[in-house]
Order: C-alpha cells, then structure tokens, then sequence
C-alpha cells in the first residue's frame, strides 16, 4: 500500500508530521536515498513514511514551459507504489474523490465512484483530482490493480479504504 498524502495548501512537511502521528506503531520518516531499506524496515515492523515527490536528484522530465517539473507528487507515489510491489495506491486529498469537473468551481459536478483507467482517459476531463499521467503508470505496471482517491479530512475514510472498503473513488487498471 502506498500513500499520497500531499497538498498543495500544505504548511507543515506532512512525511515528518504523519512519522510522528504514526510513531507509536513503528512510523518512521525515510528519504529517497532509503528506499533499498524498505524490505528491513518492512520485516521489523515500520511504517515507512516518505514524501511523493519524484527523486529529482536522479531524473526528471522537462516541461515545455517554465520551470515547475510536469511529474510531481502523485506520480512520484504511484512510481513508488510500483516500485515497491503494492496492488493499490490510496491517495489521500482534500476532495470526496473524482468528479466530472472540479466541485470547488461547479458544484453541479457528479462524483465519479468507481471507473477505468482507460475509460478515464477516454473521458478527457479537464480537470483531475490526480496527475493525468498516475493513469498511464497505472495501466502499464505489472503489479497495481487500482487505486484509490479519498478524503482525508473525513474521520474514518483512512482506515476504513485501508480494511479494503470502498472509500471515494476507485480507479482499476483497465
């Protein structure tokens, strides 16, 4: 299982906040640098905290414009989802889950419980809850089934998408 637990109204380092929340259960804070530590960490009991944003230090993908890298902390979580092996990568945001539109601007959007990556993109939203391309990574890894996008800020959705609940939107691989 993997985590995005990032916002873009975010004030304080949310990695070092969710170690420490998560710390009487083995939650413990990891760089990029750690990730060849997992399966030790894993096997004693931890719960590897790290932040989704890609390993920049290592590569990345010019945009066509200005400065700001085009894959950024969604994709970074989904990439280390795959990377580490998990069937499911939850995305913990601030909105219910996917909608036809962004519900902050028009409420009239309709909430989207449960699709396919392909169909998504087929759809061609203008606006995504998620990065565009978690769709792709998610169509092409050999290990993800789906992943899932849940609000954070409602008690419970956290641990109930974790006892495998269906908890806002479900995106399946196909």
């Amino acid at each position: 299982m993997s985590f995005d637990l990032s916002s873009s109204s975010a004030q304080v380092p949310l990695p070092n906040f969710i170690a420490t929340l998560l710390y009487p259960w083995g939650g413990i804070k990891i760089g990029h640098d750690e990730i060849v530590k997992l399966p030790t960490y894993l096997a004693e009991g931890c719960i590897p905290v790290m932040h989704g944003m890609p390993p920049y230090d290592y590569f990345a993908i010019p945009p066509k414009s200005g400065r700001i890298p085009i894959h950024r902390t969604d994709v970074g979580t989904i990439l280390l989802a795959d990377l580490i092996g998990a069937r499911s990568c939850i995305f913990v945001k601030d909105e219910k889950g996917l909608y036809t539109d962004d519900p902050k601007k028009r409420p009239d959007s309709e909430f989207i419980s449960e699709i396919g990556a392909r169909d998504l993109l087929e759809k061609n939203l203008d606006d995504l809850v998620i990065e565009r391309p978690c769709l792709e990574i998610l169509q092409n890894s050999e290990v993800l089934d789906k992943l899932q996008i849940i609000n954070g800020l409602e008690p419970g959705n956290i641990t109930r998408a974790l006892q495998g609940e269906h908890v806002g939107t479900i995106i399946n691989k196909n």
